[in-house]
C-alpha cells in the first residue's frame, strides 16, 4: 500500500511529480505548481452546467484536485476532468479583498500596433483597440 499524507485527520496521496514530458502543459501542473494559493474553480456539469467552487488549492493528482474551504472548515475533493475555468487570486488574497498597491502593476507587451508602416506608431492593446472602434461606431447626439 503506498503511502499517504495526513493532514488534520484528511488523507491524500502523495504528491506526484507533474514535471515530466507528458504531463508539461498540462492543467494537472498548472495546477501543482499554484498549489497553496486560493483559487475559484468552475466545472462543467451536464452539458452547459457550470458550478464554481473556490478555496485554497491543497493537494493535485492525476485525477482530482483538493480544495480547502476556510469558512467551512472542509476539504472538497473535485473531479479534475470537468474542470474549464481556473481564477488564481493573487498570493495572500481572498475574494473581495483590495490587492495593496505596494508594486507597480505588471506591463503588458502590446499584441500589435493598428499602423504597422508607421515605427513610430504607439501600439495599442487589443481591449483599447477594441474600445477606440467602438467609440468610433457609436452614433453621436
Amino acid at each position: 500500500m503506498s503511502e499517504t499524507a495526513v493532514t488534520n485527520g484528511f488523507n491524500v496521496p502523495p504528491d506526484q511529480d507533474f514535471n515530466t514530458v507528458s504531463f508539461q502543459g498540462s492543467m494537472q501542473q498548472v495546477l501543482q505548481e499554484n498549489v497553496g494559493n486560493y483559487v475559484i474553480v468552475e466545472f462543467l456539469i451536464g452539458t452547459n452546467n457550470l458550478i464554481s467552487r473556490q478555496g485554497i488549492l491543497y493537494n493535485v493528482a492525476t485525477q482530482f484536485l483538493v480544495l480547502y474551504d476556510e469558512i467551512e472548515s472542509r476539504y472538497v475533493v473535485c473531479d479534475i476532468f470537468s474542470v474549464k475555468f481556473v481564477t488564481f487570486l493573487l498570493p495572500g488574497y481572498k475574494p473581495g479583498q483590495v490587492p495593496v498597491q505596494d508594486a507597480p502593476a505588471p506591463q503588458f507587451q502590446p499584441t500589435f500596433s493598428p499602423a504597422r508602416e508607421d515605427p513610430d506608431a504607439a501600439a495599442v492593446t487589443p481591449a483599447q483597440a477594441a474600445y477606440a472602434w467602438a467609440a468610433r461606431r457609436t452614433p453621436r447626439s
